[in-house]
């Protein structure tokens, strides 16, 4: 089966994110990066979205995203995964179920808007944040 150009581009996203990768998930990202989570809190910027996803694998040591679903054609995309990881500082388990919907430009990712949300463990803990 064939992939677009957008959905190689998530899977290569996927990868690096699983690989804690840093320099392959911002080769992923466009020069004027942006990520929304559910909350609606923005990260602007190249250095901005290093340090949030450095904060996050930090945070998650074995944290990764199960990929479930992968479309893209015409310069959007979204994936659904499920993210399972252990917060380093509590032990606690952390399930969030959800989707990403990304713009890209220039074979590169310009902006993601993530819509996970908590979903209890399958150790039976809820997600802390």
């Amino acid at each position: 089966m064939k992939h677009t150009r957008e959905e190689e581009l998530i899977q290569r996203y996927f990868d690096a994110f699983n690989q804690h990768d840093i320099e392959a998930v911002m080769a992923c990202f466009h020069e004027h990066p942006v990520i929304v989570d559910p909350t609606g809190k923005r990260w602007e910027g190249r250095d901005v979205v290093r340090r949030h996803y450095e904060t996050g694998f930090d945070l998650f040591p074995d944290g990764h995203c199960d990929l479930r679903l992968c479309t893209g054609n015409g310069g959007r995309g979204v994936a659904e995964s499920l993210f399972r990881g252990t917060r380093a500082q509590f032990g606690k388990v952390v399930e969030a179920l959800g989707a990403e919907v990304m713009e890209i430009a220039d074979g590169k990712i310009k902006e993601i808007r993530d819509y996970h949300q908590p979903s209890p463990a399958k150790t039976g803990e809820h997600r802390v944040v």
